[in-house]
């Protein structure tokens, strides 16, 4: 048996706890501003606190050029599409079912890992595979989508685009050679993430209103601080630590972890397939768990 990496695994437990919880408190935070305008300042949240973190311990340090692919790749894809895409697709679908869409990585992921970077792929990993999204599929339930309504499906393809915009970031992450640590490239990263955005806000909604209220601040403070700051960065350390099957396969809780909280919190209902589909969901992480550990 392989040691277990502690440090890694509790980060990975770490993020998919932080992200999950985020789904439901980022639908409270666009009850109160457009999804443009809460990315923005959500990303500029997220690059000012790791900005001054990496000063705060000195690991401060200016990028060189052949820093600049990965830090376009990721701060375009993974940070300023995924969260401006997910977020469009929130204000359109439910939290819940939202996080559920974003998190169909593995649907890009593993094909893309196995035929073109040679990752291997047991019959444990495609067991696990497998039962992820057969669970994933019955969480999505699109027989129950109403594919006559535009909203529903402008929603829905916007959350699929993220997936596959933070699938391709994955991979390059990790399969790109990095000169600096994830720590020392997270605020570049971020303010290439960040620019877009904000630019884009400024040009589509110039005038808008920002109703400012304590339910506001405190979801731009968590997603904003903790989610698109640190949590970016662990996840990060994470991916390159791991093979981005297990990766993907294990953010499949995320919106196992959404969909709880989302059922507490915000009165979204959890049935008998919803559970049922838990329950293949952490039966096909825990095959990829323990392929990876054998």
């Amino acid at each position: 048996m392989k040691n277990i990496n502690f440090r890694i695994l509790g980060l990975f437990i770490f993020i998919i706890l932080s992200w999950g919880i985020a789904w439901p408190i980022n639908k409270i935070g666009l009850a109160y501003m457009s999804p443009v305008w809460y990315t923005a300042i959500r990303l500029v949240v997220g690059t000012t606190t790791m900005m001054a973190i990496v000063i705060a311990i000195g690991k401060f340090s200016l990028p060189k050029i052949k820093d600049l692919p990965l830090i376009f790749i990721i701060g375009l894809l993974q940070i300023s599409l995924y969260i401006l895409l997910a977020n469009v697709g929130l204000a359109y679908l439910p939290a819940g079912r939202s996080s559920l869409l974003a998190y169909t990585t593995p649907l890009w992921i593993m094909p893309a890992a196995i035929f073109f970077f040679n990752e291997k792929a047991g019959k444990l990993r495609w067991a696990g595979f497998a039962l992820g999204l057969g669970g994933l599929t019955i969480l999505m339930s699109p027989w129950d989508l109403n594919w006559s309504d535009k909203e529903v499906l402008f929603g829905a393809a916007m959350l699929l685009l993220a997936s596959l915009c933070w699938a391709i970031s994955m991979l390059c992450a990790r399969y790109m050679q990095w000169s600096k640590s994830p720590l020392e490239l997270i605020p570049w990263q971020l303010l290439i993430g960040t620019l877009p955005i904000l630019f884009y806000a400024w040009m589509k909604e110039p005038l808008t209103t920002l109703d400012w209220n304590i339910p506001l601040v405190l979801s731009l403070a968590y997603t904003g601080i903790l989610v698109t700051g640190i949590s970016y960065w662990i996840g990060l350390v994470v991916n390159r630590e791991l093979p981005t099957i297990v990766v993907s396969l294990g953010f499949l809780l995320v919106p196992v972890v959404s969909l709880i909280v989302s059922f507490i919190y915000l009165d979204e209902t959890i049935t008998l397939p919803t559970i049922a589909a838990m329950t293949l969901i952490i039966l096909g992480v825990y095959c990829v768990a323990a392929r990876e550990s054998s």
